[in-house]
């Protein structure tokens, strides 16, 4: 797909005068209709959204790696719903969902960034952070697969050549219909760190910065997240910090009734998750002096297919029954975000 210099240019000023944001969160719960998970994309000017399809057998070469020896390249083993943002981030991948029940999702990590010039190259195919998600949802059926081939070396994230040659700061989860989720995160020196966990621990909050091993420190001093009385510990600002303890606290008191419906489910833990990780526009981060709001949100279940998208700017939204969209036998595309404007249901086409 062609990208214009315009289009390109704009994402670079972009990325430069907002590097320092926190932005996005995904939270992933079990509930009585299985694994599901509710993710934004949050950023200092407004986002989009267009769903890509690639079927089984699909042939793709990650985009350039210039600084790495050998390029990635792998064929689709599982039909996959990729999301790709393409107003800033021109043709980036930040989550993705495979037919068999497992999904990637990258968020900003500003703390990571530092660490890129320590990070070497190790000889394994090298795939660039904007095909990181759909690599990950396109390759592996478990979180346990994706960890394996990276601790073998089958692949890894090419730091230096980042977004369109623009360094920045990423870390990307794996999490499966099991609830097992795993978090890759680059740390000092240059060393790749993989987080593991599962819905049952904090593992179930991804934020952006600082790194996890200093949230986790963070959650311990708050104290035992299930009481009540923890809620008063925990600060009120969109940093990152305080939307990882709201998140941590608000699913480890929600309670999602067995006899629901998916309709009721989906409800309530689309509150939970809005109710302290959503970010209202123009609130200041006192972490950074930064105010990024939430545009997109993804909310969807492993198990039986729902898939909705909101935007956040008009508040339309946007639903795929994921079963039927991964029986799809070519590449395709919707504009979740132009689409949910007139329709409630994604209409796929020739991607242009």
């Amino acid at each position: 797909m062609k990208k214009s210099m315009i289009a390109l240019t704009i994402a670079a000023v972009t990325f430069g005068a907002v590097q320092t944001a926190n932005a996005c969160s995904r939270i992933t719960l079990d509930t009585p209709h299985g694994v599901s998970q509710v993710r934004t994309l949050d950023w200092g000017v407004q986002l989009g959204t267009v769903a890509i399809l690639h079927p089984v057998g699909t042939e793709v070469t990650t985009k350039d790696v210039p600084s790495y020896k050998t390029a990635a390249t792998w064929t689709v083993k599982y039909p996959t719903l990729a999301l790709e943002e393409r107003e800033v981030f021109v043709d980036t991948v930040g989550e993705a969902i495979n037919a068999a029940g497992l999904s990637a999702s990258t968020l900003y990590l500003y703390d990571s960034a530092e660490f890129i010039k320590d990070y070497k190259d190790n000889g394994a195919p090298a795939v660039n952070w904007g095909d990181a998600a759909s690599f990950m949802a396109e390759n592996f059926a478990t979180v346990e697969e994706a960890v394996k081939a990276f601790e073998a070396k089958q692949f890894q994230f090419a730091w230096v050549d980042g977004i369109h040659g623009d360094q920045h700061g990423l870390h990307i989860s794996v999490q499966d219909k099991s609830g097992d989720i795993a978090l890759f995160e680059l740390n000092k020196g240059g060393e790749m760190r993989v987080h593991r966990g599962s819905v049952n621990d904090q593992m179930r909050v991804m934020a952006n910065a600082p790194l996890q091993q200093y949230h986790e420190a963070n959650a311990q001093a708050a104290g035992d997240m299930s009481l009540t009385e923890t809620g008063h510990k925990i600060g009120s600002s969109i940093s990152s910090a305080d939307r990882m303890l709201r998140g941590l606290y608000h699913s480890a008191n929600v309670e999602f009734k067995q006899d629901a419906n998916w309709a009721q489910t989906e409800g309530k833990l689309q509150s939970t998750f809005d109710a302290g990780n959503l970010v209202p526009q123009d609130i200041i981060d006192p972490a950074n002096g930064e105010t990024y709001a939430t545009w997109i949100q993804y909310t969807y279940n492993f198990d039986n297919g729902s898939f909705k998208m909101r935007n956040l700017d008009t508040y339309a939204e946007i639903r795929i029954d994921l079963a039927e969209a991964f029986s799809a036998t070519e590449v395709s595309c919707a504009n979740l975000v132009e689409q949910a404007e007139t329709q409630s249901t994604a209409l796929f086409g020739s991607c242009g």
